[in-house]
């Protein structure tokens, strides 16, 4: 049985019987095959494919894959998205990048300062990793324990700021930029007691102007070691407000928010929503995309489609 799905339902295991390119060029050399590695998808989309038959009598099927809602299923759907040697790859990351992005969070929480040459040795082992990998990496860190939220949320919003300022065309040193950036922006949070940022149900008045208050209380960390970029900075202090002038701490709207932090914007709520967290299960990508493309005035609507093309159509995300 063939059925057409777009490309960013591709998954391996599964069997290509035909594809739709945007050029003659490509569907003249096509043969079918099945599916094996990740790397495969990311080609495809690379070639400008528009969209697959599978043969689900050959492979698997959109139907049969396992849901994005819960641990139970998570490592299936890691399997189904990439090859075991993407995932290990992706795990040694992580465990490369913890003692120094756990040594961040813990000073700021303990003293209140920013660790700069521990972040930046986190964030130079991240930006190998997406070299080519970011999928996996992205992908491992969506299933979060109580006591992982804030470091796993960081390591992947850094990541995600790595690979989107690349695909937008930024230079090294700017990317490493946006991934610093990206690893510190909660970086307040570490002054709100946990059980306030773990909270499952909806906060209180006061609960929730403490959590408003970590974007400037991260500034202020990130500031007063005197060594980060003004553009780390703008991402702590602005990555919540929105367009439209709706958001905290200044309630800037438009280009009076920091490009940088428009950016990180984006990145922080669809790792957000896409994570597994105790008390909530993950959006899959297209609920994700779905929710902030008709989230009106919260979103730099120009980088948000520049982030579905480069990020999400390119296959770099699963």
């Amino acid at each position: 049985m063939l059925k057409r799905i777009p490309l960013n339902q591709l998954r391996v295991d599964m069997f290509i019987n035909d594809m739709e390119f945007a050029t003659e060029v490509g569907a003249a050399r096509f043969k079918p095959f099945l599916v094996s590695r990740g790397d495969e998808v990311r080609r495809l989309a690379n070639e400008h494919v528009r969209s697959v038959v599978i043969d689900i009598t050959k492979g698997a099927d959109v139907a049969g894959m396992p849901q994005r809602n819960g641990p139970e299923s998570f490592e299936a759907q890691l399997l189904n998205a990439f090859s075991k040697s993407e995932i290990s790859r992706a795990r040694q990351s992580i465990h490369d990048v913890a003692p120094h992005l756990r040594h961040v969070l813990e000073d700021a929480r303990v003293n209140g300062c920013f660790a700069d040459e521990a972040a930046s040795t986190a964030v130079e082992r991240i930006m190998l990793e997406t070299l080519d990998n970011t999928g996996a990496l992205i992908a491992v860190a969506k299933l979060k324990q109580k006591d992982e939220i804030t470091f796993l949320h960081s390591l992947a919003v850094s990541a995600l700021m790595i690979a989107f300022g690349r695909g937008l065309g930024h230079r090294q040193e700017d990317v490493r930029v946006l991934g610093l950036g990206g690893l510190v922006h909660d970086l307040g949070k570490m002054a709100i007691p946990d059980h306030i940022l773990n909270k499952p149900g909806k906060l209180t008045g006061e609960e929730m102007d403490l959590v408003r208050a970590h974007p400037q209380k991260g500034y202020e960390m990130v500031a007063k070691a005197g060594s980060a970029p003004a553009e780390v900075l703008d991402i702590c202090r602005f990555h919540h407000e929105r367009y439209d002038g709706g958001g905290y701490p200044d309630r800037l709207s438009g280009r009076k928010i920091p490009y940088v932090a428009r950016v990180a914007a984006i990145c922080d709520v669809y790792e957000a929503l896409t994570t597994i967290r105790p008390y909530k299960p993950a959006f899959s990508q297209a609920e994700a995309i779905n929710t902030m493309m008709n989230s009106s005035g919260h979103f730099d609507q120009n980088l948000l489609s520049a982030f579905v093309s480069k990020m999400v159509i390119s296959g770099t995300l699963h």
